[in-house]
């Protein structure tokens, strides 16, 4: 599948457009963490976690948990591991190669779109389901293509997603 076609998972309440350079459908490309990645390779890994905290990729943490009253547990010292961790993985993809055994998996249909939040223009699908920091990378990488599970979401309507959520790996696209 193209990357540039790809959008992350968003939660329709807690969504901010200026954290995705003011495009309400949180495609790959607009991302935080494809923003993050290109001042690594701009700037290195020491000086992009140096002005981590200047960044929409540390604001969209802030942001998740003001909107979580600030029980979400999102401490500068977690920021600051969450995009360590990315950087590693950006690192190791860049030095190692992508695992393609480790597939992406999408969704063909919005998830919260599923659960009677329809917001709008801005739940596209394919939308990540599991794999956004491993997307984002390859984007900021220059590969074009990634295989993926397309996969369904088959308790569509639930509110209990978090707990019940079951995929089932469907079509698969290779690229």
């Amino acid at each position: 599948m193209r990357l540039g076609k790809l959008h992350f998972q968003i939660c329709p309440w807690v969504h901010d457009p200026v954290l995705w350079n003011g495009n309400l459908s949180a495609s790959l490309i607009d991302s935080p963490h494809v923003d993050f990645l290109k001042l690594r390779i701009e700037k290195g890994k020491r000086q992009a976690l140096k002005q981590l905290y200047n960044t929409r990729y540390c604001q969209m943490y802030e942001y998740w948990d003001w909107c979580e009253y600030g029980l979400g547990g999102r401490t500068p010292k977690y920021i600051k591991r969450k995009a360590s961790n990315l950087l590693e993985l950006f690192d190791s993809i860049r030095k190692r190669g992508f695992d393609k055994s480790s597939r992406v998996q999408v969704l063909d249909f919005p998830l919260w779109n599923s659960r009677g939040f329809s917001g709008g223009k801005h739940l596209l699908a394919p939308e990540i389901f599991h794999g956004h920091h491993r997307v984002a990378c390859l984007y900021v990488l220059g590969i074009k293509k990634v295989g993926v599970d397309i996969c369904q979401d088959i308790i569509e309507g639930s509110l209990k997603w978090v707990q019940r959520l079951n995929l089932r790996k469907g079509l698969r696209d290779d690229g």
